[in-house]
């Protein structure tokens, strides 16, 4: 009879275990999206002036990708032929600014998660929606060449989605 409380208690400390690990990943993966992902309300006025510092760090320098007249990216000089720099990109910023709701969002992915298996990232905003997946970009290469502007979009709809490398 003592094996049976014994099998009891190994199976009641388990999945007190197993619970406790899903409630400390959840917390984890909370904190992660609260220091990645960052929505404001704005008005245009400072989502251009957001736009504007950011581009400024690559002053005249031209977005390594471009969006033909069917939406379709078109890079504007290969990445093999961009030169490797001291100090590889740690993380690829996408800036976007809604103009129908009003908000800019700014998202923060590291590259070692861009690297992980499913590197589908879709920013949604209702029945529109800017995949980065479609830029075909190897995100080893961009790791490689060090911070550098990726895409400049400004949309007709007043949309407008920054991407960068730092």
């Amino acid at each position: 009879m003592p094996k049976a409380k014994t099998w009891i208690w190994i199976i009641v400390g388990f999945v007190g275990l197993c619970f406790l690990a899903l409630v400390a990943f959840a917390g984890a993966s909370v904190y992660f999206l609260r220091q990645h992902i960052k929505i404001e309300a704005s008005s245009d006025t400072k989502s251009l002036k957001a736009f504007e510092t950011a581009r400024a760090a690559f002053k005249d320098q031209r977005p390594l990708l471009e969006m033909d007249n069917l939406n379709r990216p078109r890079q504007t000089r290969s990445l093999t032929s961009l030169p490797t720099a001291a100090v590889k990109s740690t993380d690829m910023v996408v800036m976007v600014w809604d103009q129908d709701k009003e908000r800019l969002v700014h998202v923060s992915m590291p590259f070692w998660l861009l690297k992980l298996g499913r590197r589908k990232i879709d920013l949604a905003n209702g029945d529109r929606s800017f995949d980065i997946e479609r830029l075909n970009l190897d995100v080893t290469e961009l790791e490689r060449v060090g911070p550098i502007l990726v895409l400049d979009l400004r949309s007709a709809s007043g949309e407008r989605v920054l991407v960068w490398t730092r």
